[in-house]
């Protein structure tokens, strides 16, 4: 899995069952804006995650998100993965290597869940929405390159919450990533966001 791969798999890092396809699927406005509403609420927030990819290898790990433009996940060993988006940046570091990758994070599926004001009304990628066993599944694809693969986050409906994602990729392989243990609009140490940390060497050493 290459470092590009880590990042879709991260941003598109917050939900995932698989939507199931359904012809009769239709884009609700209200539960975009609900949706839309629900992202705009949230300035911080801090949990654990489980991360399942396509040969069915589990990573976990803690990851740490200030909105706008700020995330971290902290992969547990043996998986030596640390990414850390500082605002402008996405920055993928080898702890075991020591080598870090960066990529703008306007380029990468963070971008969406972290912009300063979400809209999914007005983005255009959201395919379907679908609403089953408490859960609710909004399925999106870039409309600049649908053939590359789509994102589904899942909520827990009522209230609200974040739970999962999926990222299906060009190829149909999909990777799961699980939220659990979610706290919001916590106290978050700036720190904990600063690519230039990683390149001094402190990559899994979380500021207290």
């Amino acid at each position: 899995m290459n470092r590009r791969d880590l990042i879709t798999l991260a941003g598109a890092a917050m939900a995932a069952a698989l939507l199931s396809p359904n012809a009769h699927a239709a884009v609700n406005a209200a539960e975009l804006t609900r949706i839309s509403n629900y992202l705009n609420g949230i300035g911080t927030m801090e949990g654990n995650f489980t991360q399942i990819g396509p040969d069915g290898d589990v990573s976990e790990g803690k990851f740490y998100m200030r909105r706008p433009g700020r995330i971290r996940f902290e992969y547990q060993l043996p998986n030596p993965t640390l990414l850390v988006a500082d605002g402008f940046w996405v920055g993928v570091y080898d702890t075991q290597d020591n080598t870090l990758d960066r990529f703008p994070l306007s380029e990468t599926p963070l971008d969406l869940l972290l912009r300063r004001r979400v809209d999914l009304k007005s983005e255009g990628a959201i395919e379907s929405i679908e609403r089953s066993g408490g859960k609710l599944r909004v399925r999106a694809v870039d409309p600049g390159a649908p053939r590359q693969g789509s994102i589904t986050m899942v909520f827990n409906d009522n209230p609200l919450e974040l739970v999962q994602w999926v990222v299906t990729d060009a190829q149909g392989l999909t990777t799961t990533v699980a939220l659990s243990d979610v706290r919001r609009n916590v106290d978050l140490d700036s720190r904990l966001f600063f690519i230039e940390e990683v390149e001094r060497g402190r990559a899994q050493q979380r500021p207290r």
